[in-house]
């Protein structure tokens, strides 16, 4: 009984993460302060766990971060966060999102203590090369 209730609630997983589109690949985000800033994405998603990096610009122009993230995702909605490195003292950012019907993403961006507070975002699939 138990083994059949097992393997019952495993397809109900296995279904409810076959219907949700999977977020898993690259995607050019644009977080939106006083100006679009642009930024890479690049998300894997296994069932609902949710894992990346996102590189985010630093005060030296043309220099990056690459910031490791970890989260997860139910019915397109997302939370991910992780810890800016290499700073005075490691930061910690959030953020949160959701698929759109277009296929795009948005969502809030927040690293507190730097000035900005909660940023609105949008982001959209790159395609992937042949």
């Amino acid at each position: 009984m138990i083994k059949s209730f097992i393997g019952i609630v495993a397809m109900a997983d296995a279904l409810a993460a076959a219907e949700s589109p999977s977020i898993t690949g690259t995607w050019n985000m644009g977080l939106e302060g006083d100006h679009v800033i642009p930024v890479a994405l690049v998300l894997k998603q296994d069932g609902h766990t949710l894992t990346g990096t996102i590189a985010l610009p630093t005060q030296n122009a043309g220099s990056r971060v690459e910031v490791k993230l970890s989260g997860d995702i139910a019915d397109g909605a997302f939370k991910l966060s992780g810890t800016v490195e290499g700073a005075k003292e490691p930061t910690t950012l959030a953020i949160s999102g959701k698929l759109l019907d277009d296929g795009s993403m948005e969502g809030t961006f927040e690293m507190p203590g730097h000035g900005h507070g909660s940023m609105p975002w949008t982001a959209e699939r790159l395609k992937e090369r042949k």
